[in-house]
């Protein structure tokens, strides 16, 4: 029997990780699918042949965008020129939406079914992508129950399977709340996965926390740094600051149960922060005309994705301007707070029961083998 071939394109560390377990989910149903397109050392690790590695992929901005504009292009013309050749059974779209939208589009006007997991935020974003959505992508699988409704409500049939991050982190949860232990307060900085990301965020990170430091309210601080990024790069950052400084390359799993509090990168790490109930500061800092846009187009009040999950803002959001190292210090200070710090969590603790069920992957993978079913007694 001839083998499934599937395009998957996840261009960022966290579309990878889910990726990943996606395809555990599918290989579990149908061993022999191959796996071609975008991805990482996750997706690599199980076979997956990588056209790009999501660390040429990382454009942050659209300053970024544009001065890597020929490169685009050519991924994509590479992406189709093998599916014009190749004709796969679907293609997988993971987040990524600035690139996955447009190729989408594409990919449906050749023929290939279209599967798009992990919604862009078109509720924050507006109507046009629900368009391109609605004429494009033939199954939308989602992570959230007010997604499934924001797209009811737009008219598209949208699957709901909870979150794959469930599966990864539940067995790994502590059985009581972390308590602040002074002369042992352990601080992680979790700067991105983008080496502009880092670049930007990091030393203002370095610095709150030498201050934190300094005003004995931290005494340990571990900077997770990313599988795909040299570690000399995080050391020549942390070389005059104080011995307090570990670098560290390990699942977020394993980190969080012992952080007391987190500076973190806008993105899903904030979701899984909130996931072991860690007190957090959310950061961010992009190109000014990217910010600009941003402001224009973005429909909602917080863009940390634990408060939009929450739907109330559970942890504090320092952007663009507002993030220096005096206001860092500030929300910090107020975060290490014995009882501040346990309320905090217990105002986290909610973000577990949002992310519903374990088996969301293998939720996730029945939509796509049904769909792959279906196109065969078609």
């Amino acid at each position: 029997m001839q083998s499934e071939k599937i395009l998957l394109i996840a261009g960022e560390v966290s579309g990878d990780a889910h990726a990943a377990e996606l395809v555990r989910a599918i290989h579990a149903e149908k061993p022999a699918t191959k796996f071609y397109g975008i991805g990482g050392d996750e997706l690599k690790a199980l076979g997956m042949e990588i056209f790009f590695h999501i660390s040429e992929m990382a454009f942050l901005g659209i300053g970024e965008i544009i001065k890597h504009l020929p490169f685009i292009f050519r991924v994509k013309k590479t992406l189709m020129d093998w599916a014009k050749k190749e004709k796969p059974d679907c293609v997988i779209l993971v987040d990524y939406p600035g690139f996955n939208l447009r190729i989408a589009k594409s990919l449906h006007e050749i023929g290939v079914p279209v599967v798009y997991y992990i919604s862009p935020q078109l509720w924050a974003w507006g109507q046009k992508r629900v368009e391109i959505i609605r004429r494009n992508i033939d199954r939308m699988i989602v992570l959230f129950p007010f997604e499934e409704k924001f797209y009811s409500e737009n008219g598209i049939k949208a699957t709901y399977v909870g979150h794959p991050l469930v599966d990864k982190h539940s067995k790994y949860l502590p059985d009581k709340p972390r308590k602040i232990n002074k002369g042992n307060v352990t601080l992680g900085l979790l700067p991105g996965s983008r080496k502009q990301e880092v670049t930007t965020l990091l030393p203002k990170m370095i610095e709150t926390a030498v201050r934190l430091y300094h005003d004995n309210l931290v005494d340990h601080v571990e900077i997770v740094r990313v599988e795909h990024m040299p570690e000399e790069f995080y050391i020549n950052l942390v070389a005059a600051a104080p011995k307090i400084f570990t670098i560290v390359c390990k699942p977020l799993r394993e980190c969080l149960p012992k952080y007391d509090a987190v500076m973190v990168a806008s993105g899903t790490a904030t979701l899984e922060c909130g996931y072991y109930a860690v007190p957090m500061l959310i950061v961010y800092h992009v190109n000014p005309l990217t910010y600009f846009l941003g402001k224009r187009l973005v429909k909602v009040k917080n863009i940390g994705l634990v408060n939009i999950v929450a739907e109330k803002q559970v942890a504090v959001e320092l952007i663009q301007h507002d993030f220096t190292v005096d206001k860092a210090f500030s929300v910090m200070k107020q975060i290490l707070d014995p009882e501040n710090n346990l309320q905090l969590r217990t105002d986290l603790s909610i973000i577990k029961d949002k992310l519903g069920d374990p088996g969301a992957s293998s939720r996730a993978a029945n939509v796509v083998t049904d769909l792959l079913n279906d196109e065969k007694h078609d």
